[in-house]
Parts: C-alpha cells; structure tokens; sequence
C-alpha cells in the first residue's frame, strides 16, 4: 500500500480551516436571533485562537464605545460591519453596510446606536432594534450622540465642492439644522442637562484651528481661533483646547477658567470623571523628561512622572485611580498594563496577551473595555487588583448617613465647607452645649474640616477670630470680621468665604438678619467687589433638592436651590427627576434609572422608579455597599420631606413593592425631625 506523505496531511488540515471560516462568515451574514450570542475570547498567550478569532484576527477597529453601566459594548471594523455585545462579550447583534462604518457610538444611556459610513449614510437604531431611522448624504467623518440619545449630530464633507457641513438631528431622525463649516477635526455633544447643552467642535478656517461652540439652534455661541478641542468634561461644564504647548479651560460659557503652558504639545487630555477640576495631560517628550502631569485648576500641578510614550490613558468611574497602557516600547504583541493613584504612584501593572489600540472607560466601578489592533475586545476587572491596595489603606466609611440622634448635652450645627468642585457642602459637627453657640459654629467653621474628610476650609486663615454679637429681642447677628478676612482677594474665594458664613449662621432659626461689620462700622464691599445690602437676610431654602456629590474617595450630600419647574409636571415630580439626574452621575448608579411616577395619598407618597433601582443592591452586601445605597436613599427622601407634608415616603419598583436583601436599608421611611445630614464621626 502506498504511503501517504505527511504534507498531505497539512494541505488536508489547511483545507478543512478554510472551509471552517468559510462556514463562520456566512453564518455571521446570517440574521441571527437575539438570544443567540458568540462569545469573542482574547487570544492568550497558551491557546491558539477559536475560529472565530482565526477568520477575523485582521479586522481593524475604527471605533470602540460603550455605555455608561457597561451594558453593552459597540465596535465598527474595516469589515464594513458594527457590532454590539453584552457584557459578556455575547453578540447581541451585528449589521453590515456597504462602505466602511468609521463612526459607531453607543448612547451613554446603553439604549440607542448612531453609526456614519464613508458612503454617507447616517444610520440610528435602538439597541433592541425596534426603532430605526437612516439618511443618505455626503460622506460622514464624524458622528456624536446625546448622552439621553435625544440629539444626533454628524459632519459631512463634499468632496466635489470642496464643503463641510455639520447636520444636527433629534431622535425620531428629523433634520432640525446644517450649519457649514470648515473640514471638522472632532465633535462633541453635551449634555443631558438641558441648560447646558451644546455642540463642540473643532474646524480648520484658512488653515487654522477654530474651537467652537454653537447652541440647541445651531447658534454659534462663542469661537477660539487658532485653539484645538482637546477634551470635554463628563457634562459638558468644563472644556480644555489647545494651542501649541498651551492649554486653556474654558467654562460652559466660553470663559477661560485656567491657562498653563506646557513642555510639550499635549496629546491626550482628560478630566477626571468625579472632579471636573482635576486634569490629566500626557505628550511626548524626548529623553527622560516627564510627560505626564496631573493638574489641580486651582493649586496648578499636583504631580508629573515620565510614561511610556505612545501611552494610553483612562479613569477608574470613582475617579480615584488611572489606568494606562503600552505596547509600543514593550515586547511584541504584550501590553504593559499600570494603575496609578490620585498622588501619580504606582500601585499594580500586569501584561496582557494584545497590542492594546483602545482603553475605554465607562461608568461601571471596576470593567475597562480595551480593544486589540487585531480585533480582540476584552473587559478588565480592575476590583481584583485594587483589593489588596485598598485594604491598606486606613478604613474611613464612604458616606455619613442622614442621622436624627440627638442628646439634650449637645449642639449640633451644619458647617459649610468645599468639596474638590468647589460645592459647598454642610457637615454636622456635634459641639458640647454652650451659651453662644453661635459663636461656636463660627469658630468651628474657622478651624476647617475633620481630618480625613476630603473637604477644605472656605475660610484661609485658621488664626483669624470672628466676634459674634446676637440680640434675641430683635434677632439680629452681628459678626465682626478682622481686616484681612474682609479683605480677600479673588471672586471666588471671596464669595465662597462670604456664603460659608451666611449659610452656617442661617441655620440658627433664632436669627433674622445678618450684619458684616470691620472696627464697628457696616461693610459695603466684602472680598473682591461683592456688595452688600446690609442688614443680610438669613438664607431659606423654597425648593430644596438634596443630591449626592464626590470628593475624594467620600460621599456627602448637598443643597441646591431647584432649577426651574417645567410645566407639564408637578412640582415634586420636578424636583425628584432633578435628584436623579444627579444621582446618576455617581458610579454605582445607573444611567437608566428614572422617575415612573409619584403617587400620592394622605398617609404616604411612593416614588416609583424604574427596574435598573435594583442594580444598586447586588446580593453580596458589603459596607461599602449598604452606604452606596443609603446615600441614594437619602438624596431622594430627603428630597421629599422638604417639599411635602408626607409623613411617610417609599421607594416602589416598576408599581411593585420590593424588598432589597438582607443587610440594606429599608425602602421606607417615616418623617423624623430634627435630621442632621453628613454627620461627622
């Protein structure tokens, strides 16, 4: 019998591969069910790929984006095809066009997708696919989606006539304006806050740069000549440019908050998802100079450290660590992996199997999606890493929950401090009973915030003394400042002093108003050209909204006055949403959580909120948890109580009762008063 000789067996076994990916691209052409997925695996460095990663390992990723809880991940290839996963990496489904899909974004809500070809077509589906809308034009270069998918806008380019155009859409896909431009170098749009709300873009006029900012009408509200888009905060409140080596942040308004010059032209820029006054700036920079800087816009640079150059950068949800990657300098096909923390060290690094091309954060707590330049998607659990760091650092709870002890012995008053974004935040500090105690707040708010706290004093001078003169006939304060207190410089730190104090001493019900005096005499300007109607009435909040802020690795609640009520809906129900709206941009919160209804009757109000509530309590309860829990809570009875006569108020699920499990707090909640919110411990 003739032998066979051993090529055979390889050109047989080649033969049988290729019919193998044959088969899988056609059954990827295929509509599929959405229940059915395909699980997308890395290659590691002991396993060959699957098939799947043997037909595709060329595809090249144009565009990598994913919700703000992770729910789903969306990615356009040069296979002329997008793709939305699961967090799982399950395809959810998949959608080929006929020209390349350079463009593909993922709501931040996870519910809706816009893509844009080079053929020009604009193409926008739900992510369940029920809903869909397409328009053909001139080739697109870039796409932007609403963080509530409520607007789409797009830039297109006439090649032919040499003209660019920006188009702007709202969800149902029908075109509210084209504004022309000059060739669109990037486009942002912001945010689900209605009042802030804007188009940012950068465009080439005459062969310079031009960032600008036009309105919901297509407006142009302000311009910058010969500056670049660089980043934007998460809701559109900050926004930095570029010129050269120098680096601007400008407000929602188009004013310059902040300006430095850089060693280097700076190539990635981002605010830190938590503190919009924190920022991070990497360039190249030849040698072994530093190239990566971490600013305070306020206390200017915090920290610098030399990276790997060609290092890609993102922030962990919280804000409190950053994570970066390399390959470029690095053995083939590895990456270097390292999470830093706040103060710019070192705290973990690893390697992964894959020239990393993409990081992309989301607002999940610990996943980071990256994508390969092969085509690989992988998700990164950051908790196991983090672990053993977080458990040496000394245990401060996250949050100080909404507390109504109180001792006959004892005083306790709300001291009004800054967090890192400048909130003035009100602490409770429990003092021993006194004669003044007035005066002892006062004094209390000089001393500044507990240790550990990460708050800051509004006050500058620990040493000053302030002289409190109360008359309870008439109820009027007098408070006599030293001269350098009166005397500040810059509006900010002025006015953040000024409102310190007014808001500690208001809370004292017994005052009716306020007197600023220096030697005796009334003050008619405090600070840096604040003028003063004296006497000052005590502050009194009409419509309070208690909604969660961040500083640091703490938790506090704040005060806001409510924005402007809309008139298709109650009062209250106003106020909730605005709550919500806020809770929303914490970490652990879901992007999708909202309002259903509030029903009300003589006993009870119920809030009733959608099915995501429940993501908040996940089965393993751990303290960090429960407190996430208990600030949500708060922030929406609060909320509440203040602006209704309820004497009871519970949080329903979709119209039904829900019990959370074991360990979290009650969803109910009777009126206790008094109530003292962000107690110290």
């Amino acid at each position: 019998m003739k032998n066979i000789q051993p090529f055979y067996y390889i050109i047989a076994m080649a033969g049988l591969f290729m019919l193998a990916g044959l088969y899988l691209l056609i059954m990827q052409l295929m509509p599929a069910p959405e229940q059915t997925g395909v699980t997308i695996e890395p290659q590691s460095p002991d396993e060959g790929g699957s098939l799947y990663d043997f037909w595709f390992s060329s595809a090249e990723i144009y565009d990598l984006s994913v919700d703000h809880n992770l729910t789903g991940i969306l990615f356009s290839t040069d296979e002329k095809m997008i793709s939305l996963l699961d967090q799982d990496r399950k395809l959810r489904w998949d959608r080929s066009f006929s020209t390349a899909p350079r463009q593909a974004k993922l709501s931040s809500c996870g519910n809706y997708v816009v893509t844009g070809t080079e053929g020009g077509l604009l193409y926008f589906t739900s992510t369940d696919q029920e809903f869909r809308w397409e328009h053909d034009g001139f080739p697109i270069e870039h796409v932007a989606i609403a963080p509530n998918a409520n607007w789409v806008a797009a830039a297109r380019v006439d090649e032919e006539e040499e003209k660019h155009y920006i188009e702007f859409y709202d969800r149902d896909g029908e075109l509210k304006w084209v504004l022309e431009s000059g060739p669109v170098k990037n486009l942002h749009l912001s945010s689900e806050y209605l009042d802030q709300a804007s188009i940012y873009f950068t465009h080439i006029q005459e062969e310079q740069p031009v960032f600008t900012a036009v309105n919901l009408e297509g407006e142009e509200l302000w311009a910058y000549e010969g500056k670049h888009l660089a980043a934007v905060s998460r809701h559109g409140s900050r926004m930095a440019a570029a010129d050269g080596k120098n680096l601007t942040v400008y407000d929602s308004q188009g004013q310059a908050l902040w300006e430095n010059e850089l060693p280097f032209k700076p190539q990635t820029v981002l605010f830190n998802p938590q503190n919009y006054n924190r920022l991070l700036v990497y360039g190249n920079q030849e040698g072994a100079d530093e190239n990566l800087f971490y600013y305070d816009l306020t206390d200017l640079l915090l920290w610098s450290k030399r990276v790997a150059d060609g290092s890609l950068f993102s922030f962990t949800a919280d804000g409190q660590y950053i994570l970066s990657s390399s390959w470029r300098h690095y053995r083939e096909d590895y990456t270097q992996m390292k999470i830093l923390n706040r103060q710019g060290e070192e705290v973990n690094n690893w390697e992964v199997a894959m020239r990393v091309e993409k990081l992309v954060k989301s607002g999940h707590p610990h996943l980071v999606v990256v994508g390969g330049e092969d085509g690989y998607i992988d998700l990164i659990n950051l908790e196991p890493l983090l672990a053993e760091t977080e458990n040496d650092v000394a245990t401060v709870p996250i949050y100080n929950p909404v507390s109504t002890e109180h001792r006959a012995d004892e005083i306790k008053a709300p001291l009004y401090f800054i967090d890192e974004n400048s909130n003035l935040v009100p602490v409770t500090r429990t003092f021993n009973d006194t004669d003044n105690p007035i005066q002892t707040a006062v004094e209390e708010l000089i001393r500044g915030p507990a240790r550990g706290s990460a708050l800051y004093r509004t006050i500058p001078q620990k040493d000053i003394s302030i002289d409190v003169d109360f008359s309870e006939e008439d109820g009027r304060l007098r408070l006599e400042l030293p001269a350098e207190l009166a005397e500040l410089s810059g509006m900010n730190q002025s006015k953040t002093a000024l409102d310190s104090m007014l808001l500690t001493v208001s809370s004292f019900s017994e005052v009716e108003d306020i007197i600023l005096t220096v030697d005796g005499e009334p003050l008619e300007v405090f600070g840096e050209d604040l003028a003063l109607d004296q006497p000052l009435s005590p502050y009194q909040w009409e419509k309070p909204v208690y909604i969660p802020v961040m500083s640091g690795n703490r938790y506090y609640l704040k005060i806001l006055e409510a924005a402007p009520e809309n008139d298709e809906k109650t009062e209250l129900q106003h106020l909730v949403e605005q709550t919500l709206l806020a809770c929303r941009v914490l970490p652990f919160v879901p992007s999708n959580l909202d309002l259903v209804d509030l029903r009300m009757s003589r006993e009870k109000i119920q809030i009733n909120l959608t099915q995501s509530f429940k993501r908040i309590f996940p089965e393993q309860v751990g303290e960090q948890k429960k407190l996430q829990a208990e600030l949500l809570l708060d922030a929406l009875l609060m909320t509440v109580f203040e602006n209704s006569r309820a004497q009871r108020v519970e949080i329903l699920v979709e119209g039904e009762a829900w019990e959370p499990p074991a360990g979290y707090p009650s969803l109910g909640r009777f009126r206790h008063r008094p109530y003292f919110i962000n107690p110290e411990q």
